[in-house]
């Protein structure tokens, strides 16, 4: 039973968002085919894919509405898993390399243009004991708060009872959609997990989220350092234990996004707040470097990167209307900056553009409540 589970926390929390992220990964150069870019590319293509499938089932079916939304989906991410490997194939026919390989230095994409110092690796392993005292005060010291009452529960009744937002939390009668929450199905995604390793909707969120949204979101913050950085691979190393550090003692108040990410990790807010906003961040970071860059593949890569940024507004609604607005506001910021910088009003189009699944939503939502 223990390894039946375990197995398929593998696949659908790490083999199928790789298979799904060598999709967009083949259209790339050699040079940004990496298991993390292309992990996190699945990971927002996944996201996105969820949020379009699970609102109209939770909008139109009321009873047996997880069983529906968990068939639709497994087909559809296994569909998306297959054709990014047979992209991997047809990559791997054309060029004789394998777009995805696991070796530590393609992985970290640091030492192929600068080698790494004694002290260089001092600093990154600080940084892995960091993330690894991280990982294991979220595993062994769980933190409880009152939003648990209403989204967790929400999961677990999807698991049980098989439905979707239609029962109260508190008391467990039936009740009305409540439209507030009913776009925003992070907690059903959670329960999608729960469902198909047979493991309590609780222990996914408190236990077993946070050794994965931890990691993609410093992840995240190594692609955004890569680029900040540029030439200076040697201040990357730093640049991640000062993140770390942040993390762990920015628990100033409890609004701030590291304290959603150290102790409410399973919460829609923190995934809004360390996953999202983020990914937009660098997503923008890298479509300016790819604008700066003059090569032939480029028009085809930043088309990609535009896509996933659209794919990113849309997944921002798993979390909260609210981080619907965020998403929008911080790509219309960027996309305006980047215009003036790059001279290029087209770069503010493919921003508004980007930013339609966020006008999608919100106009869906305004009609429903």
């Amino acid at each position: 039973m223990i390894v039946f589970q375990v197995l398929s926390l593998i696949i659908w929390l790490l083999l199928v968002p790789l298979a799904i992220g060598l999709l967009p990964a083949s259209l790339l150069n050699s040079r940004q085919q990496k298991p993390g870019v292309i992990l996190l590319f699945g990971y927002l293509i996944m996201f996105a894919v969820f949020e379009l499938m699970a609102i109209p089932v939770v909008l139109t079916v009321n009873y047996h509405g997880m069983t529906v939304l968990s068939s639709w989906f497994t087909v559809t991410t296994l569909g998306l898993a297959v054709a990014g490997m047979v992209s991997q194939a047809y990559v791997r026919r054309k060029t004789g390399k394998p777009l995805l390989t696991l070796s530590g230095q393609q992985l970290l994409d640091v030492g192929q243009r600068h080698k790494i110092t004694m002290e260089e690796k001092i600093v990154w392993l600080i940084f892995l004991l960091l993330v690894g005292f991280q990982l294991y005060m979220a595993f062994t010291r769980a933190s409880f708060d009152g939003d648990d009452a209403y989204y967790v529960v929400q999961s677990l009744t999807a698991q049980q009872q098989d439905v979707l937002y239609r029962r109260e939390p508190d008391t467990g009668i039936s009740t009305i959609l409540d439209m507030r929450h009913a776009l925003a199905v992070f907690p059903l995604w959670l329960s999608f997990i729960a469902v198909k390793s047979d493991i309590h909707a609780t222990i996914v969120a408190h236990s077993i989220i946070p050794l994965i949204l931890l990691p993609l979101s410093y992840l995240l913050y190594f692609q955004i350092g890569r680029s900040l950085l540029g030439r200076k691979r040697d201040m990357l190393p730093m640049f991640m234990v000062i993140m770390a550090l942040i993390q762990m003692f920015g628990n100033v108040s409890i609004y701030t996004n590291e304290t959603f990410l150290m102790t409410r990790t399973w919460q829609g807010k923190s995934f809004a707040s360390n996953f999202i906003l983020p990914a937009v961040l660098w997503l923008f970071l890298w479509i300016f470097e790819e604008n700066t860059e003059k090569n032939t593949e480029g028009n085809i890569k930043v088309s990609i990167l535009w896509i996933l940024l659209g794919a990113a507004n849309w997944a921002a609604g798993m979390s909260s209307s609210m981080a619907i607005f965020l998403t929008a506001m911080l790509s219309g910021a960027l996309g305006f900056f980047m215009m003036i910088r790059k001279r290029k009003f087209m770069i503010l189009v493919k921003t508004g553009l980007a930013c339609i699944p966020s006008a999608i939503y919100v106009l869906l939502y305004m009609f429903l409540s």
